[in-house]
């Protein structure tokens, strides 16, 4: 069965920095039961910037680790035994039940502590998602942007010191950047300052759009782009706006389709800013321009952006995390990470900015749990969003009948289980052959 991706924006509309037009979703908070993505280590030095957060160095696990030396020491005690047993008594037979016993105590235990990693994993992932829906709990106004998309990014790198890594390295960056500038605040002209927040940041610092590898998910890792100084329009967006406001230049987001852009709260200043290239400056008529090639227009077309936009100085937390979050949903859906994916999709349950983006959410859930074939699970999901989305606004979307297909399929897959599971339990389990 065909399925439609979950992810996909819904046509046409320009959406201004007070909307945004995606179709981001929510599914209930199922990531206790998720598949731990794979371990990772990450080094730390305290360094001046621009090397605060290192990227991890590659690793093997320690559950692999342990589990080779366990087998490796499982077969040089077994060769010991072996070169011992010269005469095949008695003897020899108990040391190798021995060693056996002990082989068994040393497997028992290295399950023990795979569990005890498995659980301590799942336990830090999950500690990320608390402490983002904590931090969107708060008013708009009090919402740490920096330190939510580092929550964010703890579902592949939990470890709640790079966290403060990340808020120190930017301050130290902020204090160089700082020093550039005009000591005495009045005489730092908007402009000025933007072109100054660009040259420290893309030329001196060596921040860049990752052109060859946009769907990389760490580049909407917040970690892995101050560490590779590499990154999508939105995270590099928002390391320019956290050294903006350091310096005294609030900025907000620009919700553009396909490209996400940023702009400084000043009055009669109709500019915006292109983190993915270079901090460039554009005016209205630019972004305008670009619009009409991203829609192939054609000459007698035109775009028209609407200037009651820039009279928005709100920030709005829950729109700019709702579009990274499903930047990433996007990218593990078309990788195939579902476990991945559907870790995200806990995450965007906690800042959706309206109830549509709640119930799109449930859906995308629904279908994370069908592909991983959890479908106990994806028939709840599932029909809880054809039941919601019947009753509200744009009942009868194109995505209901596919959707009923899954449930079906779901169904389906549940009832053979069922089926094969009472014939089993009617004949019962075949008896073992004593080939002694």
């Amino acid at each position: 069965m065909h399925v439609s991706h979950p992810c996909a924006p819904p046509p046409n509309t320009f959406v201004s920095s007070s909307n945004h037009s995606y179709h981001p979703s929510n599914a209930l908070l199922l990531c206790l039961r998720l598949r731990p993505g794979p371990r990772h280590t990450a080094s730390h030095r305290n360094a001046r910037p621009p090397h605060r957060i290192t990227p991890p160095e590659t690793a093997t696990t320690s559950m692999s680790a342990a589990a080779a030396g366990s087998e490796a020491g499982q077969a040089g005690e077994t060769e010991t035994v072996g070169d011992g047993a010269g005469g095949g008594d008695g003897r020899d037979l108990d040391r190798e039940r021995q060693v056996a016993r002990d082989n068994n105590t040393v497997t028992d235990e290295v399950v023990l502590d795979e569990l005890d990693d498995l659980f301590a994993l799942l336990a830090a992932q999950r500690r990320g998602e608390m402490l983002f829906a904590e931090e969107l709990g708060k008013p708009d106004d009090e919402i740490n942007f920096l330190r939510a998309a580092m929550y964010i990014a703890m579902h592949r790198r939990p470890d709640l010191q790079r966290v403060e890594d990340a808020e120190m390295e930017i301050a130290e960056l902020a204090a160089d950047l700082e020093k550039t500038l005009p000591p005495n605040p009045a005489d730092r002209f908007p402009l000025r300052t933007l072109k100054a927040i660009g040259r420290y940041m893309f030329e001196e610092l060596g921040f860049q759009g990752n052109q060859e590898e946009f769907y990389d998910p760490r580049n909407s890792c917040l970690d892995e782009v101050l560490a590779r100084r590499k990154g999508i329009p939105i995270t590099l967006s928002l390391v320019y706006m956290e050294l903006a406001r350091r310096v005294g230049m609030p900025m907000v987001g620009v919700n553009l389709p396909a490209h996400f852009m940023i702009r400084p709260v000043v009055d009669e200043m109709e500019v915006l800013v292109d983190c993915f290239r270079g901090g460039e400056i554009l005016f209205v008529e630019d972004v305008e321009e670009m619009l009409k090639k991203h829609y192939t227009m054609g000459d007698g077309e035109t775009v028209t952006i609407d200037r009651s936009f820039f009279q928005d100085e709100d920030v709005k937390p829950r729109a700019f995390f709702t579009r990274m979050l499903t930047n990433l949903k996007q990218i593990y859906f078309n990788r195939d990470e579902y476990a991945s994916a559907l870790q995200i999709i806990g995450y965007q349950s906690h800042c959706a900015p309206d109830a549509n983006v709640l119930l799109y959410n449930r859906r995308d859930g629904g279908i994370c749990l069908f592909l991983m074939q959890r479908y106990e699970e994806a028939v709840e999901e599932l029909t809880g969003y054809l039941k919601d989305s019947a009753e509200g606004p744009g009942a009868g979307g194109a995505d209901r009948q596919q959707v009923v297909q899954m449930v079906t399929a779901a169904q389906d897959q549940l009832a053979r289980a069922a089926a094969r599971n009472s014939v089993e339990r009617a004949v019962g389990a075949p008896e073992e052959v004593d080939d002694e």
